[in-house]
């Protein structure tokens, strides 16, 4: 595959990206559900991406983007409140000048973020839970700030999981597979914010750099705005936008560990193009799905054709983690 500093070089094109409805595989019996799925794992390789339909209530995610604009809007004095106290698996606010890219300046945008509340008892006995999560930061104002967000997140976590039953359906896995490797529920979820673009942007600067994401799989949400861009397995940048009743789902890295890139890590950005004035202020929110810390990611035997060998030496997930957050405004690669 294509290395993310090499994608650079690629021109972005416009494709159309499916939309699955995941209704039948709610309501439906095995025949339905095996039906969505197959679905599922041809979007995937086709097009590195899918819209969701009927996975999370769109007053739900309207509700949640709502509150994210009034927290935005805040004084930067007000927002700093709960700013962000660590690097790496952040909980909190983070302001733009935090957005760096190694020593160049970098992304423009900022960002909230927040998980399931700590458990101490879990560190306590955890090594990996000690170094990787952090408390939540949560602001007074909004006043319904915080409730409408873990209800939000609380959705999007049962939708998570019952993509998850529905790509170990299309592994011919039991359907419990890849969910009874998510007990710990170490997910999480960030609000970033995207202003208007006035001035021509430095030298190394973007929206949102190139990546892949840490986890199995990501959820990701966006306003009318628009501007991500995902890179296909065909090597094609596709232009996304957002679609009424849906989320966009893209495996992360551990899901092209587990499948040999069958069901490949999809590399993603939102830059800036050349008409910057013209850009619109833009909001989103992703919802990363983090398998079990202490689980040890190997090659799926039935991801493995006769002859290949696996393309990923075995990794615990919680050292995977490590590795991706010890600085977070990495430019990432494969790895």
């Amino acid at each position: 595959m294509t290395s993310i500093n090499e994608l650079t070089k690629q021109t972005t094109v416009s494709m159309q990206i499916p939309v699955i409805d995941f209704y039948p595989f709610l309501t439906g019996d095995s025949n339905a559900k095996a039906a969505v799925a197959n679905q599922i794992s041809r979007a995937i390789q086709e097009m590195g991406c899918f819209y969701l339909k009927n996975g999370v209530r769109q007053n739900s995610i309207d509700q949640a983007f709502a509150q994210a604009e009034r927290f935005f809007a805040l004084s930067l004095e007000e927002k700093q409140k709960v700013a962000s106290a660590v690097t790496g698996r952040s909980r909190g606010y983070i302001p733009f000048e935090k957005m760096f890219i190694g020593n160049q300046p970098g992304q423009l945008h900022e960002s909230f973020s927040f998980a399931n509340e700590l458990d101490p008892n879990k560190a306590e006995v955890d090594s990996y839970a000690e170094a990787l999560d952090v408390p939540n930061q949560w602001p007074q104002n909004p006043p319904e700030f915080r409730q409408l967000m873990e209800q939000f997140f609380q959705a999007s976590q049962e939708c998570a999981l019952s993509v998850l039953e529905a790509l170990a359906i299309a592994l011919q896995l039991p359907s419990s597979y890849f969910t009874n490797l998510h007990s710990q529920q170490n997910h999480a979820g960030v609000f970033n914010y995207y202003p208007n673009i006035s001035q021509a942007p430095k030298t190394g600067q973007t929206r949102f750099y190139e990546h892949t994401d840490l986890g199995s799989i990501t959820l990701l949400f966006q306003d009318q705005g628009g501007g991500l861009e995902v890179y296909t397995p065909t090597g094609e940048w596709i232009t996304t936008s957002s679609v009424p009743n849906t989320v966009l789902v893209m495996p992360a890295d551990m899901m092209s560990r587990w499948t040999n890139d069958k069901f490949c890590a999809a590399p993603h950005r939102v830059s800036v193009p050349t008409d910057f004035q013209a850009v619109k202020e833009r909001y989103s929110f992703s919802f990363f799905v983090i398998p079990d810390y202490d689980v040890e990611v190997t090659c799926l035997e039935s991801c493995l054709k006769a002859g290949e060998s696996p393309k990923y030496a075995p990794t615990f997930v919680g050292d995977h983690l490590l590795n991706r957050t010890k600085d977070r405004a990495t430019k990432y690669g494969r790895s």
